[in-house]
């Protein structure tokens, strides 16, 4: 009988006296704006396995005229134990809209291809796009 109390009593402290968790919220359209406008962002994701799957590396200018500049770079591990890299380059207008009820970041390419991201913010103010996902701010965007 007495080890069944003392777990059921450490349960019951545990679980009233604990600090409820906030989940994430949208952010407003304000919170967004002030988030990226001006701002150099890291972006960095994995496609694919651990061992053998690709790295992404996105450096993001968001500029204050609605312009973005965007270098990436992915590596990708070989079964040969080498590495694959490239670069790339992307250009285009960038926006914070508001689509089914969730406020995020609109991209518009000089290639035409468009894409909405919904955006989430974290209880510690950091932005959220999906699991894997990191958005980090690096500085001050360099624009022309």
């Amino acid at each position: 009988m007495k080890s069944i109390i003392i777990p059921a009593l450490l349960c019951f402290i545990c679980f009233f006296n604990s600090e409820p968790l906030r989940a994430q919220t949208n952010p407003t359209v304000e919170e967004l704006q002030n988030f990226f406008n001006g701002q150099q962002l890291l972006i960095t994701y994995r496609d694919g396995e651990v061992l053998y799957g690709t790295y992404y590396f996105l450096e993001v200018h968001y500029c204050p005229n609605g312009y973005y500049g965007l270098y990436g770079r992915t590596v990708k591990r070989t079964v040969l134990d080498n590495e694959q890299r490239s670069n790339w380059q992307e250009y285009g207008t960038w926006k914070i809209t508001s689509r089914d009820d969730l406020n995020g970041i609109e991209y518009v390419a000089t290639t035409g291809a468009q894409q909405f991201y919904p955006l989430y913010k974290l209880p510690n103010g950091d932005m959220f796009l999906q699991e894997g996902i990191t958005i980090v701010k690096q500085g001050l965007a360099i624009c022309q």
